[in-house]
């Protein structure tokens, strides 16, 4: 992504996901439930819209960085990525294979079951890696031990900040990272996440 992303959290600080300065606008004129109640960073992006017939001045809308928004009532608020999702465990490795480390783009990569699915391993985030074809084949259904093969990537259920930091945009702010990063929980685990903490 390489235009402007507003950063949107729940009214406590929790992160939800990325908008569009489109998206971010509509939430900012919202009076009910869902609507804006701070911002952080105003005026750092400015929408344009028309031009009013009658004075001549064109219409605009100053976006901040960051939008906090009271959800409607009852909204189930994730503090963690729930499910499986492909994508997210490819970019949780760094886009690495698990097994030998090598650097490969997201469509290149596989999904590995660590403990197999012939065997009933289930499609968890805690039960598979990117891993690349090669190391796939060559693991075909066993354990990691069983192969021989060594797990380099430990795997873990992701934070919705950690979520938000590995699809982030390449715009993203250090206002928007500084509210990412004090979410981190499994910095340890990953490179590109502790180096975040320290920038």
């Amino acid at each position: 992504m390489r235009y402007p992303m507003i950063l949107r959290l729940h009214a406590s600080g929790v992160p939800i996901d990325w908008l569009t300065l489109e998206e971010a606008t509509l939430l900012m004129t919202r009076q009910e439930e869902g609507a804006v109640v701070w911002t952080d960073g105003d005026n750092r992006y400015r929408l344009h819209g028309g031009t009013n017939s009658l004075t001549g001045c064109r219409s605009y809308v100053d976006i901040p960085e960051v939008i906090g928004v009271a959800p409607p009532a009852g909204a189930f608020l994730a503090f963690e990525h729930t499910g499986f999702n492909r994508v997210l465990c490819k970019y949780r490795e760094g886009l690495r294979c698990a097994y030998c480390g090598c650097g490969l783009s997201r469509q290149a990569l596989t999904i590995d079951h660590i403990y197999p699915r012939s065997r009933g391993g289930a499609l968890t985030m805690l039960n598979a890696v990117a891993a690349c074809h090669g190391c796939n084949a060559l693991k075909a259904d066993m354990t990691p031990e069983e192969a021989g093969m060594a797990l380099l990537l430990k795997p873990f259920i992701p934070t919705m900040a950690e979520v938000l930091y590995m699809t982030r945009p390449s715009t993203m702010t250090s206002r928007q990272l500084w509210y990412l990063k004090h979410q981190f929980r499994n910095a340890r685990l990953r490179d590109y996440l502790s180096d975040a903490l320290v920038a």
